[in-house]
């Protein structure tokens, strides 16, 4: 899709959302499309979505220069880029906003055939769209300031957190690469990147995940006992870019002029092992890191590429110019978990209104219609359409539900429902229960757990064997949660109550018990496949329409009354 404002107001030439795989390629080329249809984006030249190579995962780091190689490729004179000079030179005059919002969103399960990037937020708005964390995320990046001077601009971003902070403070005119930050708690900055300053605001190295020891001990805690923590923007200028095409790219001899190809065994490695942004790349930066120090940091942080290719991404990067911009005043709200759902959700309202909530209960894109009522503690409701009383007990998450009957939900219960196909295409509804802490990437034999429970005690209370939610040809270190066939199929909505006791095992029935291993049960990976994306926008569209029209008719209301 190309933009067709006027060029004036086109400052941007591209913006580009990574992907996953095609499938959610084009679930995010039709919510864009919708977006600029409404005449939004208007500051966007040319819109791109690029999933990964094959649909097979192969990190952020690699799908940066994927799309970076798709731009050279559509930018490109005819007869193709000669060499990485005049691919530099095609760069320089680009400014490429870049979101990776591509991946499985394993973390945040009723939202994962989505992205987390079009997770719905709480926010007033006008347009007659739902807004998702892409609607407040987007804008605010593309209102960052230019790079240096003839230099070009590329701007890589996280699509999972909203990044609230004053665009005036911001310098992005340095040559090399500008990174973001903002200062935090070490225990805070412990599970993302850290900054360790050096003089003249220039990086002196770069930690991944790094425990607050290693945080002391590297001097990245400063007087005040605070540390600066990577906020995922990075900007980059072309030449830096080109630097880090060198190390996998090449250009070979073609009918049509040179190519732009990976170099030999490159894609293969993408292919098998990913290459991570914040581990690969930015461990090799900053004025101190040493080729010893980045190979013990990328290792620890799970790295499995040979030393062979560390050694070149570590030279074709150590030289670059890395200046921080840390902001003094930013909001970080992550929407990458359930539980961060909930209470970043809490904040952002929060932040948007005058005065303090009466309800730590989030109602988003829903109708309570009726006898309809929601109540409870530090929940999130969306996609619901409610006639009857719905009671959250505390760290709930109701997604896609009809509540036609009152419900309650114990602690940490999450419970979503969405229509979807099985195996032989015909439409079902697929039904979902977690608890808020689950962790669908842990394996049953670590410790991972369902409905809040140890999943192997969960499994010995039900009376089910591994091959009963696993494959027999998926290995055991796949036996997660996320690869667990444990969500029924209904052929009608409401039959999700039936599910409703495997949040309290200890108390089900047999017939219950007998009933889970009877159905026809789906994983959630299967889950992201199997849904309907059509189904899921039209619902939340509905809804969001029709909330915004009791809105505006009980504004209007007020106003003849002389209330407002």
């Amino acid at each position: 899709m190309s933009g067709s404002s006027a060029k004036m107001t086109q400052s941007w030439d591209y913006l580009i959302l990574t992907a996953a795989n095609a499938r959610q390629a084009a679930a995010y080329e039709d919510q864009i499309r919708l977006r600029h249809e409404a005449g939004e984006l208007s500051q966007v030249r040319h819109f791109l979505v690029v999933a990964d190579i094959d649909d097979k995962r192969i990190g952020s780091a690699g799908s940066t220069l994927h799309c970076l190689a798709e731009v050279l490729q559509r930018e490109a004179p005819q007869g193709g880029i000669g060499d990485f000079e005049e691919a530099s030179s095609v760069l320089r005059r680009l400014r490429i906003l870049m979101v990776h919002a591509g991946g499985d969103s394993r973390r945040l399960p009723a939202y994962s055939h989505g992205g987390k990037i079009f997770v719905p937020v709480p926010a007033s708005s006008t347009s007659p769209i739902p807004v998702t964390l892409f609607d407040l995320l987007i804008p605010a990046l593309l209102a960052l300031p230019k790079g240096p001077q003839g230099g070009g601009q590329i701007v890589v971003a996280s699509g999972d957190a909203l990044l609230q902070f004053e665009v005036s403070d911001l310098d992005l005119a340095a040559p090399g690469m500008t990174l973001l930050g903002s200062f935090t708690s070490p225990e805070e900055a412990a599970r993302h990147g850290v900054f360790c300053a050096g003089s003249g605001g220039l990086l002196r190295l770069y930690l991944q995940k790094p425990s607050v020891d290693a945080q002391i001990n590297n001097g990245a805690v400063n007087q005040a006992g605070q540390s600066i923590l990577d906020l995922g923007v990075m900007s980059m200028d072309a030449g830096t870019a080109i630097r880090l095409m060198r190390a996998f790219f090449e250009l070979t001899p073609a009918a049509g002029g040179p190519t732009l190809r990976w170099r030999a065994g490159m894609q293969d490695v993408l292919m098998t092992h990913g290459l991570d942004l914040y581990r690969e790349i930015c461990c090799a930066l900053g004025a101190e890191a040493t080729f010893t120090s980045y190979s013990e940091g990328v290792r620890a942080s799970g790295s499995k590429l040979d030393a062979a290719i560390l050694k070149e991404l570590f030279e074709a990067l150590s030289g670059v110019h890395v200046h921080l911009q840390v902001l003094s005043d930013c909001d970080f709200l992550h929407f990458g978990t359930t539980r961060q759902l909930i209470t970043s959700g809490i904040a952002l309202r929060a932040g948007h209104q005058s005065a303090p909530p009466d309800t730590s209960v989030l109602v988003l894109s829903s109708q309570v219609i009726g006898q309809g009522s929601v109540s409870g503690d530090h929940a999130w409701v969306e996609g619901c359409c409610i006639s009857a009383a719905l009671v959250l007990a505390g760290d709930n998450v109701a997604v896609g539900l009809d509540v036609l009957e009152p419900l309650t939900l114990s602690p940490g219960a999450c419970l979503d429902v969405s229509a979807g196909s099985d195996r032989k295409g015909k439409s079902i509804w697929l039904v979902r229960c977690c608890g808020v802490d689950d962790n669908y990437k842990q394996t049953a034999a670590a410790g991972g757990t369902f409905c809040g429970k140890p999943l192997l005690e969960w499994m010995r209370v039900v009376g089910v064997s591994a091959s009963d939610l696993w494959t027999p040809e998926l290995p055991e270190r796949d036996h997660t949660l996320w690869n667990a066939r444990v969500c029924p199929a209904e052929a009608e909505h409401l039959a999700y109550r039936r599910w409703l006791w495997m949040f309290d095992v200890e108390r089900a029935t047999p017939e219950q018990k007998r009933s889970f291993l009877a159905a026809d049960r789906y994983s959630s990976s299967q889950i992201a496949l199997l849904l309907s994306q059509s189904a899921f926008h039209k619902r939340r569209s509905m809804l969001w329409s029709t909330a915004s029209s009791t809105v505006q008719a009980e504004t209007r209301q007020r106003q003849e009354c002389g209330t407002i």
